[in-house]
């Protein structure tokens, strides 16, 4: 399997932009060229990247595992051709759970410790993903359950809400905005702001909150939540995240409420029309009971 320089970045770069069109404009070329690329790559790997829903162009199951291994490999191309082969061989079998890093602890870290606990004959595999990945892995049904931010995907998900709350900015005590009743997109234009990845919901509808003002922060860092949440308790600014993960981090912070308001919501969501498995509908019922009366036991 000899893969090209040309196709991978055609690949990236669609995957990036989300279309043909964006990719062409990303890569100085004209959209005729992108899609014989990718119909190249995908001829080389074996694997169907990219289907067309309506209008709109869709990366698969295969295709989202696949950009998370050429991301962290695409400077060797031998081994992106060997995880491409590694995808395409997969097979489920064992338990397998994926989660939002923000909820493995404390909440599904002591659901499985309670639900669990001692019993043998239950195999696990825990995988800590973003939510984008883990939709995808369930819509395979190579994920029993996935625990992800919210997103009108879940309309045609098998999905359960565990919890909703507001997002909120995140600073030390003695922060200049730390005695506002609010913080808004403007209060942060000379601020240092931390943002969760472009992957998370969260960070959709922060940009959409930063776009209609005339001018933007004049720093920035992209980070997951967990890590917005610790860098701003130690004072490198102002963390927008949620209360989850305030409590997963247990960062000493002043959580203000973010406007203009912008919901966060976790679910459990399982593969449509799958066999029902008492163990997952127990550490779902757990993790709800820990998230709705915000124990950290």
């Amino acid at each position: 399997m000899k893969l090209k320089p040309r196709q991978v970045e055609a690949f990236r770069a669609v995957m990036m932009a989300g279309g043909i069109t964006a990719a062409a404009d990303a890569m100085n070329v004209t959209q005729p060229a992108v899609s014989r690329l990718i119909r190249d790559l995908e001829d080389i790997v074996q694997m169907t990247l990219f289907e067309r829903v309506g209008a709109r162009l869709v990366p698969t199951a295969e295709a989202t595992q696949f950009y998370r291994e050429v991301e962290r490999l695409y400077l060797g191309l031998d081994q992106i051709a060997q995880a491409a082969d590694d995808i395409r061989l997969h097979k489920n079998t064992v338990l397998r759970i994926g989660s939002v890093t923000s909820l493995v602890r404390p909440y599904l870290h002591r659901a499985i410790i309670d639900v669990i606990g001692d019993r043998l004959d239950i195999p696990l595999v825990i995988d800590v993903e973003n939510s984008r990945y883990i939709w995808d892995m369930v819509d395979q049904n190579r994920y029993d359950l996935g625990l992800v931010f919210g997103s009108p995907r879940m309309a045609d998900k098998n999905a359960v809400l565990l919890h909703s709350s507001n997002a909120v900015a995140a600073m030390t005590m003695d922060h200049r905005l730390a005695s506002r009743h609010v913080v808004t997109p403007n209060d942060l234009l000379d601020e240092r702001v931390l943002l969760p990845g472009r992957n998370s919901p969260l960070r959709l509808a922060l940009d959409r909150a930063f776009s209609i003002e005339e001018q933007q922060p004049i720093s920035t860092m992209e980070t997951s939540m967990l890590n917005c949440c610790y860098f701003a308790a130690a004072g490198m600014g102002v963390g927008l995240v949620d209360q989850t993960s305030l409590r997963s981090a247990g960062a000493q912070v002043m959580a203000i409420p973010f406007e203009p308001k912008i919901e966060v919501s976790y679910y459990a969501v399982r593969p449509v029309g799958a066999q029902r498995i008492a163990v997952l509908d127990e550490l779902i019922a757990r993790m709800r009971s820990m998230m709705s009366v915000e124990e950290l036991t």
